[in-house]
């Protein structure tokens, strides 16, 4: 018998199922997927993330990029932002996930890969979760399993109308030199806002790694955003054709604006992503999959899970509709140009862009 069921072994399920093995308590952790595997994430993780999950820098032993300046260049024109310390780290996500895992599993956590829920069902002593080969009943559920969270999709009530971010992106393994050779941004985030500024694109080079993406909400369909940036980034010479891509892939998730997600009921809590927790304008879903599952295990180790959603509330703040509210209503010149300020302008780019979107700094 479990104390818990984890739904996701990405970094919000395997922190929460480390925090709670590590106290002692039964928990079993279940992933689709088999470790390490390709998961779509731009891959920098802040140093408020990295205090949540007890890491030193220094000791971990994959891909870790540390990064202290910051480009954005609209319409053309780059504006950078220099940090006096590190802003955040580059990590690859394969690796950092399975590292995450297989701590929790090292912490005395159950952990079955290759095991696809099908079914997250109340019952009258718990819930129980239903994969291919098997199912297990425990007093409380706990979905990281993503925007598309069968925990979430069970028992969260998600509105059908929540806005959804898409995103496409290709991660390689190039090699340090000739990546340095590309770009003279080398080991740190190239971001460029799209024209509508519904989104924005990467190209961010990690030791021998290479990651290019898109993501945005609305407006242009997410493949012709993908093939621009690309033109673009050949026409600038950061793509050669001697360099082929992995296959572009493509990732969805929801931000807490006009109809966020319940995230927390009776039996079940949700995190990260499958809270649609990302942070707003960014999408930035690391710092908030591991801070949410540390918030989870505090609530499940007092004893009142039920103050899951309380301690959420505290730390980021009720969703609130405001923003939504003025996208709609504002003028879309109006907005455009609020949103070229803050991207060019030193202390909003900083301020508002970068340490309060991206949490850098």
């Amino acid at each position: 018998m479990f104390d818990a069921v984890v739904v996701g072994g990405g970094p919000g399920g395997s922190t929460v199922a480390w925090r709670l093995a590590r106290a002692g308590s039964r928990v079993l952790v279940l992933d689709a997927a088999h470790f390490p595997r390709v998961k779509l994430c731009a891959g920098w993780v802040t140093r408020a993330a990295l205090a949540d999950l007890e890491l030193d820098p220094a000791t971990y032993p994959e891909t870790i990029q540390a990064f202290d300046a910051v480009s954005l260049t609209v319409a053309g024109r780059e504006h950078r932002t220099r940090f006096d310390r590190t802003a955040s780290y580059g990590i690859v996500r394969a690796e950092f996930d399975t590292f995450l895992l297989r701590r929790a599993a090292a912490a005395g956590a159950t952990v079955r890969e290759n095991a696809r829920v099908r079914r997250v069902l109340r019952v009258p002593d718990g819930v129980t979760v239903e994969t291919d080969d098997a199912s297990f009943t425990a007093p409380l559920v706990v979905g990281a399993g993503g925007h598309q969270c069968p925990v979430a999709r069970a028992l969260g009530d998600i509105d059908p109308e929540e806005g959804v971010v898409v995103t496409q992106e290709s991660e390689t393994r190039v090699g340090a030199e000739r990546l340095r050779a590309l770009t003279p941004r080398y080991g740190t985030p190239e971001l460029f806002p799209e024209p509508d500024f519904h989104g924005y694109g990467w190209y961010f080079t990690k030791g021998d790694f290479l990651n290019v993406g898109i993501g945005a909400m609305g407006g242009m369909p997410i493949g012709r955003r993908r093939d621009r940036m690309l033109d673009a980034f050949r026409a600038s010479s950061r793509l050669t054709p001697d360099l082929p891509l992995t296959p572009f892939r493509g990732h969805a998730y929801t931000v807490r604006r006009q109809r966020p997600r319940r995230v927390a009921g009776e039996r079940f809590l949700l995190v990260g992503d499958g809270a649609g927790l990302a942070r707003d304008i960014s999408g930035e879903g690391i710092g908030p999959a591991v801070r949410s599952a540390c918030l989870a295990a505090e609530a499940i180790l007092s004893g009142r899970p039920e103050s899951y959603a309380e301690r959420l509330a505290a730390t980021y703040g009720r969703p609130s509709a405001l923003l939504g509210v003025l996208t709609e209503m504002l003028p879309v010149q109006v907005l455009h140009a609020l949103a070229r300020l803050a991207c060019t302008r030193s202390w909003p780019r900083r301020t508002l862009v970068l340490e309060g979107a991206f949490g850098m700094g």
